[in-house]
């Protein structure tokens, strides 16, 4: 994989993933929120801004057709536990990511997190480094669903792959994904 389409950036598991694909030299097209002056997210900014492998778009401002031609991938944190408004606004921004991902044949990976009991984000930070990534597989996964498990954290990944499947069967994978969340996160 050599570039790839990463929503919400700044957030948890966007941002250990961006560190990691940086690292490993896939160009991150970076879409998030502008952060805000003196912000957590401003502060991860500043720390990939400058990286050669990162570019930021704002979002939604400049999402297109055109950027998704470009990419290899595009990586959607969907659901995230502690943060069930903004679950919400990522549901409905989802049905576009689908339909650009469908016509440009691009694939879509879907993730959700769970904690599995009360720690720090900095706890958990430390949970996201290469041996988290090394069990992800993004670049050739055969399967549609994949479930990775840290100390203290579970991830469900959901791979759809646009060039052989159709919209609707796009949209019932995303459902199962979040019936699987439902299902065992929200126990």
């Amino acid at each position: 994989m050599k570039k790839v389409i990463l929503f919400d950036a700044f957030s948890f598991v966007g941002y250990g993933l961006c560190c990691r694909m940086i690292d490993k030299e896939i160009h991150v097209i970076g879409v998030d929120a502008n952060p805000k002056e003196n912000s957590p997210e401003e502060e991860k900014m500043l720390r990939i801004g400058r990286n050669a492998f990162f570019e930021f778009i704002e979002f939604p401002k400049a999402i297109n057709e055109r950027m998704f031609i470009q990419s290899d991938a595009v990586i959607y944190p969907w659901y995230n536990i502690n943060s069930s408004e903004r679950n919400e606004e990522k549901k409905k921004s989802l049905q576009s990511v689908l339909e650009y991902c469908k016509e440009t044949n691009t694939k879509l990976i879907l993730i959700s997190a769970h904690t599995l009991g009360r720690n720090t984000i900095a706890d958990l930070e430390d949970e996201l480094d290469d041996s988290w990534y090394a069990k992800i597989h993004i670049d050739n996964s055969l399967c549609d669903h994949q479930k990775v498990r840290t100390k203290h954290i579970e991830f469900l990944f959901t791979f759809i792959d646009f060039s052989n499947k159709d919209l609707g069967e796009a949209i019932m994978k995303k459902n199962d994904h979040e019936e699987w969340i439902f299902q065992n996160f929200y126990v």
